[in-house]
Formats: C-alpha cells, structure tokens, sequence
C-alpha cells in the first residue's frame, strides 16, 4: 500500500471585515493576497510557506467571539529579523519576543 504524505495544516480562521484583514495582513505582516472570493467572504494569504485562509464571520462581534478562542501558530526559522521587521512595521504585538521555558523563542501579535 502507498504511503501516505500530510502536508501543513492550514488555518481557516473568522474575520469581521475581510478586506481589513487583507490590508493588514498585506501592509503590517507582508502576506501576499493568494486569493479573494468575495462571492464566498474568503481570503488566502500567503508568506513563504505559511498560507491562512479567513472567513467572513456574520458579524464583527461574531468574529471576535470566535477568534478570540482561535489562534495561529507558525513556526519560523531565523525568527530574529522577522521579529525586527514586524516591529518596524508597527504590527501591534500581544508580546514581543521571548524566550519560553521551553525553549522556544516566541512572539505574539494581535489581529485587529
């Protein structure tokens, strides 16, 4: 029998205002727009290896419900000049980064 290959998994997270997402994904995080459906309210933003695909809760309260119960984790390699470069951006840091007790070196950023 074939062996099966999984590749990354792919968050699907709400947003209230697809295109606010879109903008700051574009202009604070450097994504590049993959995709818009606005027919279907769904976005696919992409960098390097990491692609999110968000989509239009019904409403904002909704969205923020949702996601603040919903994260994203993406694992960087070399994350130092990534940090500096989303710094200078002004991408708005839930915490900056820190080395973790258990070893890794993390940072964490809101998505108005």
């Amino acid at each position: 029998m074939p062996n099966s290959k999984l590749n990354p998994a792919i968050p699907q997270l709400p947003s209230g205002d697809i295109e606010k997402t879109a903008a700051f994904f574009e202009t604070k995080l450097n994504f590049e727009i993959a995709a818009k459906f606005p027919e279907h309210k769904h976005l696919i933003v992409r960098r390097g290896a990491a692609e999110i695909h968000f989509w239009q809760a019904s409403t904002e309260e909704e969205a923020k419900a949702i996601g603040s119960q919903s994260s994203c984790y993406i694992r960087v390699e070399n994350i130092k000049p990534l940090f500096e470069e989303l710094k200078n951006s002004g991408a708005p840091f839930r915490y900056e980064l820190t080395e973790q007790p258990w070893g890794m070196n993390e940072m964490q950023i809101d998505d108005p």
